[in-house]
C-alpha cells in the first residue's frame, strides 16, 4: 500500500502489510440540495454562489443598501495564510458596492494579517485579482506599529479593543473570507477577520489566552464558546458591518456562502460547515501519518494538522507531520519559538504570566503544541523548511523522509502490534469521537 502526500518534493511511503492501518479524509463535499446558496460540484461557479448569498443576506440589510451614501469602505479579506480564492469571486461584492454608488477610490482593502507577516504585492495580486490591486488601494494591516492602532474601549468581558485605524475610519467594514474548523475558536470565518485579523498586540494576546484555559471539546466543532464570545464582541465593538464567508470543499472549491450580519451569518456558515469537515473515528492509534496541506508556509499554520492528529494519537504514541514550512516556523515569532521550544504547559503558562514570552498568542502556540507533542505523544516532523538541528533543539525529532520517519515511530510507539492512521486533509478536519473500539 502506498500513501502519497500533496508535495512533488515529498516521496510516498511504502506499507507492507505489517502494520493495519485506516485511512481519514473530508467527507464528500458536495453541496446538499437544503442549502440554497451551494452549487453542484460539476456546476460551482464561485461568483454566482456568493451572488446569491448576496441576495439573501442573513440578519441584516442587502449589501447594496448598507452601503448606500457611505463615503469610505473597507474590506477586510484574509492573508497568504488562509486558502480562501477571493478572487473568483471578489467582483460580485464590488458589484453590490458600485450598484450603492460607492466608487473606486471610497473603497480599500486590507489584509488581516493578525501577527502574521505582512503580503507581497504579488501575493495580493494572486488573493485579490491583478485587475483589483491595480484599481482599488490595497494595504496590509500593521498590528505592531502603534501609530496604526486606536483604542475603542472595552468589552463586557473587560478585555480592551485596539483596532486598526482604518476601521474606524471607515463607514462600512466588510469582512471576506472562508468558514473551517480551527481550533482556537471552534471556526474561522465572522468577525475573526477583525479580531485578531486588525487587532493590535494585547487585544490578540488576551482574546488568544483564554483558549489555553478551556477543554478542547469546549471549544472543537462548537461555533458557540467562550474564545468566539470575546471574538464577537470584540469585532462588533470595532464596527463590523458585513460579512462574506464561503465554504469550500477538500478541493478548495467554493460549495457555498453566507452574507450578512458577523454573527448570524457566521453560525448558518458554520452549520453548513459542519457536515464537510466532520470526520469520525472509534479508537486512538498508536501511529499517526498527517500532512498539513494547505496550511504549509510555516509551522505555525502547519500545527492545525497536528491539533487533528492530537485527537487521533494514543498517550504515548507517535505522529508524523508532512510538511514543507518554506517559511520555517514562523516569520513573526520565530525567535521566541527557537529560544524556548515546546515544553510542558505549566511551565509555558508560567512564562506567558512572567512575560519572559512576549506575546501570549505565542504562548497559546506553543500550548496547543505541547499538549499535543510534548505532554501526550512524540512528534517527528519531514520538512524541507525546518532545520534539522532546529527541529530537535525545540524538542521534536526530524526525518528526511516519511518511510524513515514511519519507521521511528513504530519505534517510539513501542506497540507489539500497532494501529496505524493516515489523515489527509488533517489541517481541516473537525475529529468526532464516536463510540467504538
Amino acid at each position: 500500500m502506498t500513501v502519497r502526500f500533496p508535495y512533488t518534493s515529498v516521496e510516498p511511503l511504502e506499507l507492507d502489510g505489517s502494520v493495519a492501518a485506516d485511512f481519514f479524509d473530508l467527507p464528500d463535499a458536495s453541496p446538499g440540495p437544503e442549502n440554497a446558496t451551494s452549487a453542484s460540484v460539476e456546476q460551482i461557479d464561485p461568483s454566482a454562489i456568493v451572488t446569491n448569498a448576496l441576495r439573501s443576506p442573513i440578519g441584516t440589510e442587502p449589501l447594496a443598501e448598507l452601503a448606500r451614501g457611505k463615503r469610505s469602505v473597507l474590506v477586510v479579506f484574509d492573508d497568504v495564510s488562509r486558502p480562501t480564492p477571493v478572487a473568483q469571486f471578489i467582483e460580485s461584492v464590488l458589484s453590490e458596492l458600485q450598484a450603492a454608488g460607492v466608487h473606486a477610490h471610497q473603497i480599500t482593502f486590507m489584509a488581516a494579517l493578525g501577527t502574521h507577516r505582512p503580503m507581497t504585492r504579488d501575493e495580493m495580486a494572486e488573493k485579490l485579482g491583478r485587475s483589483v490591486v491595480d484599481r482599488y488601494a490595497c494595504l496590509n494591516h500593521e498590528w505592531d506599529n502603534p501609530e496604526a492602532l486606536v483604542y475603542v474601549g472595552d468589552t463586557d468581558q473587560g478585555v480592551p479593543v485596539w483596532i486598526n485605524r482604518k476601521v474606524i475610519d471607515s463607514d462600512l467594514v466588510i469582512g471576506i473570507g472562508s468558514i473551517m474548523p480551527i481550533d482556537i475558536c471552534g471556526y474561522t470565518g465572522g468577525g475573526k477577520i477583525i479580531v485578531p485579523g486588525l487587532a493590535g498586540p494585547e487585544t490578540v494576546n488576551r482574546m488568544h489566552w483564554a483558549r489555553v484555559f478551556l477543554r478542547r471539546d469546549e471549544v472543537v466543532g462548537r461555533p458557540d464558546n467562550p474564545v468566539r464570545t470575546s471574538i464577537d464582541a470584540l469585532a462588533r465593538k470595532a464596527g463590523l458591518g458585513f460579512i462574506v464567508n464561503v465554504v469550500l470543499d477538500a478541493d478548495g472549491r467554493v460549495v457555498a456562502a453566507v452574507a450578512g450580519d458577523m454573527t448570524a451569518a457566521h453560525r448558518e456558515g458554520c452549520r453548513i460547515a459542519a457536515g464537510r469537515f466532520a470526520v469520525d473515528y472509534d479508537r486512538e492509534y498508536d501511529v499517526v501519518v498527517a500532512d498539513s496541506h494547505p496550511f504549509d508556509i510555516e509551522f505555525w499554520q502547519a500545527n492545525k494538522a497536528l491539533d487533528t492528529a492530537g485527537h487521533f494519537v494514543r498517550a504515548g504514541g507517535a505522529i508524523v507531520l508532512v510538511t514543507p514550512c518554506p517559511e520555517g516556523w514562523s516569520r513573526t515569532h520565530r525567535d521566541d519559538i527557537l529560544r524556548f521550544g515546546y515544553r510542558g504547559t505549566v511551565e509555558i503558562r508560567r512564562l506567558v504570566e512572567e512575560k519572559a514570552i512576549r506575546h501570549s498568542v505565542v504562548g497559546v502556540h506553543m500550548h496547543q503544541v505541547s499538549e499535543v507533542a510534548f505532554e501526550k505523544a512524540r512528534l517527528i516532523i519531514v520538512s524541507e523548511g525546518l532545520p534539522r538541528t532546529e527541529v530537535e533543539s525545540v524538542g521534536f525529532e526530524w526525518a528526511a523522509t516519511p518511510q524513515r520517519a514511519f519507521a521511528r515511530a513504530l519505534e517510539l510507539s513501542g506497540a507489539d502490534s500497532p494501529r496505524m492512521a493516515v489523515l489527509r486533509n488533517a489541517s481541516r478536519m473537525t475529529p468526532v469521537r464516536v463510540h467504538g473500539g
